[in-house]
């Protein structure tokens, strides 16, 4: 008999700390710092469009889904990226993995308000005395004042010395 009326208690006990933990995200001004991307967008290179985006709040307003689309004819480049705040590590993250078998994982954190920066290495060949290269790539998320969004990738591979672009798109949100 005191078994269930543990557990029962138990049960109880932690339905309160779930939904305080829950409102805590939808919240925190930590986790509502890329809202700005969330809604479904055209993807334009330049004046083409290549690409459809949505990004979804889940997870009790915790996380944000992305759904890449490809539609600029290319069979494969479709992907699904997971963004999420971590308080353990004060930062965000970012998971990508696409039907092509491409994957990565970033940190980041808000330059400014509207100007999210992500961060990763990619290792490179080994250079030429044997040292270990890596590619180092900055990739930003900037809400812009017409309401768009600008996403620009730039890497570099001598520690940050000179930089080139990788991609520069621009999102238009559907109306």
């Amino acid at each position: 008999m005191l078994r269930p009326l543990l557990a029962a208690t138990l049960v109880a006990l932690a339905a309160p700390a779930a939904a305080q933990t829950a409102d805590t995200c939808k919240n925190d001004p930590k986790f509502r710092e890329l809202d700005f991307t969330v809604g479904s967008w055209d993807v334009y290179t330049g004046t083409t469009k290549t690409d459809e985006v949505t990004m979804t709040l889940i997870l009790n307003d915790c996380a944000i889904e992305e759904h890449w689309k490809k539609t600029d004819g290319h069979p494969t480049g479709n992907g699904i990226g997971l963004f999420n705040y971590s308080r353990l590590l004060g930062s965000w993250g970012y998971t990508w993995a696409t039907d092509d078998g491409a994957a990565t994982v970033f940190r980041g954190n808000l330059v400014k308000p509207g100007e999210m920066r992500y961060v990763t290495e990619k290792p490179l060949p080994d250079g030429p005395n044997g040292e270990k290269r890596v590619r180092l790539r900055h990739w930003t998320l900037y809400a812009m004042p017409d309401g768009t969004v600008r996403e620009l990738a730039i890497g570099s591979n001598d520690g940050g010395a000179t930089w080139t672009t990788d991609y520069d798109l621009k999102w238009v949100r559907k109306k």
